[in-house]
């Protein structure tokens, strides 16, 4: 299972349910920059981690391997340290795009699959290997894209790569799932065109339908039919060392405890599966058809104009014009996680906005994600946007001060040290009104001041990669 604090409770009550627990390590991360760092890891979420029973494998979600950026040296120290701490036996990260080497997307996109496009996913699988000290396996990513003319076929290009970079697969089934029911591919096909023994992973998941879409959205059991084609996938994988389930936490806390015992069991069952082919289970490739048409793409051109219409949310930076409603979409998701985060850094300024200013509100949001590229770290997109509302001119100073609050515990988790606010009057009233979603009046003075100090760690619980300082 790939872990979250929220699968604490079924660790507990069934211990014994899983062989190998997978861990996301950017998901402890903070950084002063989003590209150039310093990057800190909160120590004690990785030690805990480690004490868990079963063997731990490390998941990269944050140097994407498909770009032009290439992986940045300092992140490649924290995390190799990390997989070393867990004695991970291989590491895996996306054969993605982030954006641009500047600017990041908010959300991995496809890269493009040209030969060009294999000789940099190479060169930069080749440097994460070097870095990490162990085997990597690359992901199958989902793309909402159809492929174009003169991309080769997704399988071809994934094994290109593999073989190439001289590196192993980890299959993502619930992204192939999702590219061929978006009409994308067809997975026997994927499936025939790569090396069966350079799968050492599986990746499992639930998603759900949008617009039209089936999106990869980690939100509770597989599909049935997906289950039903791991079950035959996995048979004829000789090399398969784990297959891992996908669930946001978010999702997973609302699932009731009996199905989450049916998709554990289920995923028991898969695996039991596997590598029990009596024969080779190599289905034939297949002749598709690519249906969008446009012009040829250098990777850099092609993921400058996929950042600019992402971030921006304007289709017409990309000149494909057939990728408009994907394109949209990949908006939608990237600034949806924006907002997330938002929505978590700063609780109280959110909700006092939502009363005080109802439906505008969003579009206000708009402007800021348009304005501002997305900045990957919970804190930095906090603070962008606390920049960003003063730019904009917001003096109301209820809502500035209630800013300061919630960026006092952003600034706690970063500095180590209590953290003074100024209130225009007594802040009780304030936070009772918040709670019982209703919009507080301003409190009349004296100012109040209110330290806020840290609560169970200390600046010396984060460490940096480099330096170790």
């Amino acid at each position: 299972m790939v872990f979250s604090t929220a699968l604490r409770p079924f660790l507990q009550r069934r211990p014994e349910a899983f062989d190998v627990l997978e861990i996301e390590p950017q998901t402890m991360w903070l950084a002063d920059d989003p590209f150039a760092g310093p990057f800190f890891e909160f120590t004690p979420g990785i030690e805990a981690f480690a004490a868990l029973p079963g063997h731990k494998l490390v998941h990269s979600v944050a140097v994407p391997l498909g770009g032009t950026r290439p992986p940045d040296p300092e992140q490649l120290g924290m995390l190799a340290k990390t997989v070393a701490r867990l004695q991970s036996p291989w590491v895996s990260e996306h054969l993605s795009v982030a954006g641009t080497p500047h600017h990041a997307a908010g959300f991995l996109l496809p890269p493009i699959q040209t030969e060009e496009g294999v000789e940099i996913a190479t060169r930069n699988i080749r440097a994460f290997a070097d870095a990490m000290g162990r085997p990597i396996a690359i992901e199958t990513g989902v793309a909402y894209f159809r492929r174009k003319h003169f991309e080769m076929p997704d399988g071809e290009f994934v094994a290109r790569v593999a073989e190439s970079a001289d590196c192993g697969i980890l299959l993502d089934l619930h992204n192939l799932y999702c590219n061929e029911r978006n009409g994308r591919i067809l997975l026997d096909d994927f499936l025939a065109r790569i090396p069966a023994d350079r799968v050492w992973e599986i990746h499992l998941a639930g998603g759900v339908e949008v617009d039209g879409f089936w999106l990869d959205s980690h939100s509770g059991a597989m599909p049935e039919a997906l289950a039903r084609k791991a079950i035959e996938v996995v048979r004829g994988l000789p090399n398969l060392g784990a297959i891992n389930f996908e669930i946001y936490d978010t999702f997973l806390e609302r699932l009731d405890q009996g199905t989450f015992d049916m998709i554990v069991d289920q995923l028991r069952g898969i695996w039991e599966e596997a590598g029990r082919a009596t024969e080779a289970v190599v289905p034939p490739c297949i002749a598709t058809t690519p249906i969008c048409e446009c012009p040829d793409f250098r990777p850099k051109d092609w993921e400058a104009g996929l950042t600019e219409a992402v971030w921006k949310a304007d289709p017409s930076r990309h000149p494909c014009a057939e990728d408009e409603r994907p394109l949209r979409l990949y908006a939608w998701l990237a600034r949806s996680f924006r907002g997330s985060m938002l929505a978590r850094a700063l609780p109280r300024m959110m909700r006092y906005l939502l009363l005080r200013d109802g439906d505008s509100v969003e579009l206000r949001l708009q402007r800021y994600y348009a304005d501002e590229s997305p900045k990957l770290y919970t804190p930095l997109e906090a603070e962008a946007f606390r920049l960003w509302l003063l730019r904009e001119g917001e003096n109301d100073p209820l809502a500035i001060a209630l800013l300061d609050y919630d960026m006092a515990f952003m600034k706690i988790v970063r500095e180590g040290r209590p953290q003074i606010v100024t209130f225009p009057g007594n802040p009780g009233p304030v936070f009772e009104a918040l709670a019982a979603a209703e919009l507080p009046a301003l409190p009349e003075p004296p100012e109040w001041e209110i330290e806020i100090v840290p609560d169970s760690f200390t600046i010396e619980d984060f460490a940096t990669n480099a330096t170790g300082s």
